[in-house]
């Protein structure tokens, strides 16, 4: 008999998990905010069935599945990094297979997981918490510019600012004070953080607990905007940098990971190296996205982190073996100026370029592009792959010098 797999509403990263469940012979079924969302986000035709319910709401879910022909089931598995809390309350009172509530609450909630590094040891970057620009005023004196301004519960950079004067920090607290929701329409909370500013490479660290044993881990080399925002322009799978302190790198992730109570599945870390060591940036309790963990562990590494997170779920064990031992990087497209979207050339150099794998270009001619300030504003992306790594990072600067995006 098939097994019957959940997934709560899969978009952006989480839509391998579809596929994945669908190639595992699995009977596909998901839990959606509207039944038009297979179409927006790209899996149309994956899934045996949908299930509608109120994506934001954990009771939503729960009634939904439970007044469907789905009451008896065997994994119920997050398809995005927002609905990773109220899944996971749903699988605590269903007691089912995964991480809890309280892990994945702290991993979407950076106030609660800086509180939980501070209270278990785990290196981090001082922090505080504001509900008022005179709150953050005070804070600002006590850890000193320059800050990092940012949501406590939002994703993709948004709203993230680089703060290095009271004027700025007056500035950009009015500014985002007024983001009030987010993806999927989830609540911006009121409460905002304040960290200090890190300086040092920053990487992420891919990895997979099986029972607290470390299953699988890499750690992957990431490149950002300069301050004053921090969009990310291109990730290197594995590092070509820092090596020398790799370990130290992978140990703090996966301190943090326990931390937060993380037991089981992927976790995606962000840590930075600095002149006193490292320092978890933020733990994300679901594989890498950004096409690290659906693109460049795959083409690297030959891992399917998605079929193996499935596994773990059905089985409650799993085990993860390289097929492969090569390199994998992404590069950002974006504009270097605002306006209207005409053309984007060098292109055709990308495809025919050693170790070519995929090109997608989002925007089309016509549409408003801008120079970066989140995710949000990249107009696409292409990936390669080979035998080393600090050759593709090599090769991917020498073809972004190709590519031209002009603007009106």
């Amino acid at each position: 008999m098939k097994k019957k797999v959940i997934i709560v509403e899969p978009s952006f990263y989480g839509v391998p998990f579809v596929t994945a469940a669908k190639e595992m012979n699995c009977k596909v079924i998901c839990v959606v905010s509207d039944i038009d969302n297979p179409n927006k986000y790209g899996y149309a035709g994956q899934f045996d069935d949908l299930i509608v319910a109120d994506i934001r709401n954990s009771a939503s879910i729960l009634d939904a599945i439970l007044n469907s022909k789905y009451r008896e089931f065997d994994a119920i598995i997050p398809g995005t990094d927002y609905v990773t809390a109220v899944t996971a309350k749903v699988a605590e009172q269903l007691n089912m297979f995964g991480n809890s509530y309280f892990a994945a609450k702290c991993a979407r909630n950076k106030d609660l997981a800086r509180e939980q590094y501070l209270k278990k040891g785990v290196p981090s970057a001082k922090f505080a918490v504001v509900k008022s620009i005179e709150e953050a005023r005070a804070a600002s004196k006590r850890i000193g510019y320059p800050l990092i301004l940012k949501p406590t519960n939002t994703a993709s950079s948004i709203d993230v600012f680089y703060i290095d004067s009271d004027d700025e920090l007056q500035k950009r607290f009015i500014q985002i004070s007024k983001l009030k929701q987010s993806y999927m329409d989830f609540k911006v909370r009121n409460e905002f953080i304040l960290e200090e500013f890190l300086v040092g490479p920053e990487f992420s660290v891919e990895l997979f607990l099986n029972n607290d044993k470390i299953e699988f881990v890499e750690v992957t080399e990431k490149h950002t905007t300069e301050p004053p925002y921090f969009v990310e322009l291109m990730h290197v799978f594995p590092t070509t940098i820092d090596t020398e302190h790799k370990e130290e790198i992978i140990d703090t992730a996966y301190k943090a990971a326990q931390a937060l109570d993380f037991h089981n599945g992927p976790t995606h870390i962000e840590v930075k190296m600095t002149s006193n060591g490292s320092r978890v940036i933020e733990v994300n309790g679901r594989p890498g996205g950004d096409h690290i963990t659906s693109d460049l562990i795959f083409d690297a590494y030959g891992i399917n982190i998605f079929a193996k997170t499935i596994e773990l779920y059905l089985n409650h064990d799993v085990t993860i073996a390289p097929t492969k031992n090569q390199a994998a990087a992404i590069s950002f497209l974006f504009t270097e100026q605002d306006g209207k979207l005409k053309s984007v050339d060098g292109l055709q150099v990308i495809r025919t370029s050693q170790g070519f794998k995929k090109l997608v270009v989002d925007s089309l001619p016509g549409q408003i592009v801008r120079v970066p300030t989140n995710s949000d504003d990249r107009i696409g992306y292409f990936i390669i792959s080979g035998d080393d790594a600090t050759q593709l990072k090599n090769e991917i600067i020498e073809l972004n010098k190709k590519i031209k995006v002009h603007v009106d």
